[in-house]
């Protein structure tokens, strides 16, 4: 069930690719009606599957799958590692996976005539539903498995399967990392074997790249070569020939223009540094006049402060003196208060003893 592993690693051959993918619906030794290429993806399908059976990053998964799903282990990692296969594509392929699959699509319904009755009855869902591509995602992977467990005669239970899949995710992938290289390597053994015209022609195509890169290289650093010499002549003969009176005179006219333009440009730069040293002078001048009344303004405010403080002294020594007769006034009152009190007390004391004095005088008479 893992088509796109077998796809992949059957090269650019499209007989090999067309037996690789019918491999599984073809038992035993009913394929010679079939083209010797188309027999040879079948037998090469064959020796991938010992292969993987036989590896132990392989023999890891089926194991961890084995307790739980049995007889089904080994078709589960197939697909487990389509998956991987499907999600890290661009690590294996120089082509997108979306145009590998459509031209997989495309050999097969090329050759439809070789298919087995069994691959003729899934080809067109494995189209619609896009299985190569649809394996890269875990709808896909949960669809496959979907149908899988539909059409397994017993209990599988492979509809569950991706959960398991998402539990161990980590380790399931870093197993199929380790195990696609291998089968890769293995893979274009057999196919070097079968084509070996082709492994020549892949080493002499490479030698002719780097062959035609060097002669380019070289080509370009022999012209960089001769304009460098050729500026280098050029130089001499001039500095060697002699001018004529006509060159000269360029030369001569080229001269004063040069210095005619160096005198314009001296003028205006004298120009602007006149104009900048009047601005720079009214700037200065400016600020001085500036400076001058704002040093006025202090010194007025520094006046108003004095004459401020004076003028507060002054109110505040007038204050104390209104104060200090007022209370002047005061004492004054309260003494001539108690003079009076004083006065009235001693006059009655007085007439009291006035009237004791008549009194006894009195009683005196009368006895």
């Amino acid at each position: 069930m893992n088509f796109l592993a077998h796809l992949k690693l059957s090269g650019d051959h499209e007989s090999i690719m067309l037996g690789n993918f019918i491999a599984d619906h073809i038992r035993g030794n009913k394929i010679h009606h079939l083209p010797q290429e188309v027999i040879d993806g079948i037998m090469l399908h064959r020796k991938i599957d010992y292969y993987t059976d036989h590896h132990p990053e392989f023999m890891k998964t089926r194991a961890r799958l084995h307790k739980k799903y049995h007889k089904y282990a080994g078709v589960i990692a197939d697909i487990f590692y389509d998956h991987f296969l499907a999600k890290n594509w661009s690590e294996y392929s120089e082509f997108h996976l979306s145009s590998f699959t459509s031209y997989s699509y495309g050999i097969l319904l090329r050759n439809y005539s070789l298919l087995p009755s069994q691959t003729k009855k899934i080809l067109p869902f494995f189209i619609m539903q896009n299985w190569l591509a649809s394996y890269a995602k875990m709808e896909g992977l949960r669809r496959s498995f979907q149908y899988m467990a539909r059409k397994a005669n017993f209990k599988s239970n492979m509809e569950y399967v991706v959960d398991d899949l998402i539990d161990d995710y980590e380790l399931y992938e870093a197993e199929f990392k380790t195990f696609f290289p291998d089968i890769a390597a293995y893979c274009q053994n057999e196919l070097d074997i079968l084509f070996p015209s082709d492994k020549m022609s892949k080493k002499n195509q490479i030698i002719s790249e780097k062959a035609t890169k060097y002669n380019t290289e070289q080509k370009e650093i022999k012209e960089r070569k001769k304009k460098i010499d050729e500026a280098k002549k050029k130089k001499e003969q001039e500095e060697k020939t002699p001018y004529s009176f006509r060159d000269s005179l360029k030369r001569k006219l080229h001269q004063l223009n040069n210095e005619r333009k160096a005198l314009s440009t001296d003028k205006i730069k004298a120009k602007l540094m006149e104009r900048f040293e009047g601005e720079s002078e009214r700037i200065e001048d400016r600020g001085k006049g500036e400076r001058k009344e704002e040093e006025g303004e202090r010194k007025e405010e520094k006046g108003k402060g004095k004459g401020k403080r004076r003028e507060d002294e002054r109110l505040k020594a007038k204050g104390k003196s209104v104060k200090e007769k007022e209370i002047e006034a005061k004492v004054e009152n309260e003494v001539e208060v108690e003079v009076e009190v004083e006065t009235k007390k001693k006059a009655t004391s007085k007439v009291k003893t006035k009237r004791t004095l008549l009194k006894k005088y009195n009683m005196l008479n009368f006895w």
